[in-house]
């Protein structure tokens, strides 16, 4: 891999130093554009973002030259893998992946397992355009004429639901947080505004006022699992101002956002502190995170693509999620290695310290 394109990889994939040996070294100059495009994407929603991750998949299964299946099985991880590592707060890039390698398991040949990958990410996005449809479906009984519901960001699922109610007749408007620091609630606020769905875009601070005088909060998903849901940040603040003024929260949810059990909760990846100051003063420490978590009894109810559910069904359907062992492996040696470094840092900084202290 040309040096450039690597450097791209490793600086948008927030993976460990043995990983990116292990694992991004053995992705393609051809898909490392594609992957490291994913990885700067700080725009799109998780939706989006899984499609294109889908037709990376079956571009690199075309081209797989592996002498053995498990060869191919392991090319075809490896760049899933690097898929996973550039938004690792998207749940659908790890059903997706894990789809795949369950398929790949069918097979033993390489025109079988192309096959079995072809069909793999063809269900898997016929799946997505589904099951968004079933929940804009399923929302349409949270909007009424006159309501009025805050949103965030830039999901599709929202945006496909609230289109869907338009459709349906529902006469509402729609409060848009602008979702700092990339702003992409403007995407959202032009859509609706384009298609005649009266929409005021609010900078992100008075989005938590605007709470107390809305019907409803309704927000997408990029990740659900028992612990909460993960979306963008601001989404957990939304939360406690819906329960604070008794308005219902609900999140436009569907499976392919449900985290698998005993795959652990991806880490915060830190964005670039340029994004939120250009010129940071010295002694200024400024932290971006493009996502929170929102515990799950802060949710009204899920709307996924079997109906509004209570947090309470989802736990049997998260259990019925069979996690790939290969997915699984790697995902303990994440968690393993990042528990070392983590270790490893607070033990030099201990060591500098006594130093200074001797000294």
């Amino acid at each position: 891999m040309p040096p450039m394109v690597r450097s791209v990889l490793l600086a948008c994939c927030p993976v460990t130093a043995r990983e990116r040996q292990e694992e991004i070294i053995f992705v393609e100059v051809t898909f490392a554009h594609a992957i490291a495009g994913i990885a700067t994407d700080n725009r799109s929603g998780a939706a989006q973002i899984a499609v294109r991750a889908a037709d990376i998949l079956m571009r690199r299964a075309s081209m797989g030259e592996a002498a053995s299946p498990d060869g191919f099985r392991q090319e075809v991880f490896a760049t899933g893998w690097a898929l996973i590592q550039t938004q690792p707060a998207m749940a659908p890039l790890v059903n997706l992946v894990n789809t795949v390698m369950w398929k790949m398991e069918q097979r033993e040949t390489p025109q079988g397992l192309r096959q079995a990958i072809t069909e793999a990410v063809e269900q898997f996005k016929r799946q997505l355009r589904h099951h968004a449809l079933r929940v804009a479906e399923g929302s349409l009984a949270l909007i009424s004429d006159g309501t009025t519901l805050v949103t965030l960001s830039n999901s599709t699922t929202v945006q496909h639901a609230l289109l869907h109610a338009q459709r349906a007749g529902r006469r509402f408007s729609v409060i848009c947080a602008e979702s700092r620091p990339a702003c992409e609630g403007r995407e959202t606020a032009s859509i609706l505004a384009a298609h005649g769905i009266p929409v005021k875009l609010v900078v992100d601070a008075a989005a938590i006022e605007a709470v107390s005088r809305a019907d409803l909060v309704m927000v997408g998903a990029d990740l659900l699992n028992g612990a909460g849901l993960v979306n963008k940040v601001g989404t957990y603040a939304l939360s406690l101002a819906a329960k604070a003024a008794s308005v219902p929260l609900y999140t436009l949810c569907s499976s392919e956002k449900f985290l698998p059990p005993g795959y652990p909760m991806p880490d915060q990846r830190e964005w670039s502190a340029s994004e939120i100051w250009d010129d940071i003063p010295a002694g200024v420490v400024v932290h971006n995170h493009y996502f929170d978590l929102t515990p799950l009894q802060r949710i009204e109810g899920i709307v996924t693509e079997q109906g509004v559910l209570p947090t309470a069904a989802i736990e049997a359907w998260l259990a019925a999620t069979k996690l790939h062992p290969t997915l699984a492996a790697h995902a303990l040696m994440r968690v393993e290695n990042h528990e070392h470094d983590e270790t490893h840092a607070q033990h030099s900084v201990i060591s500098v310290s006594k130093s200074k202290t001797n000294n």
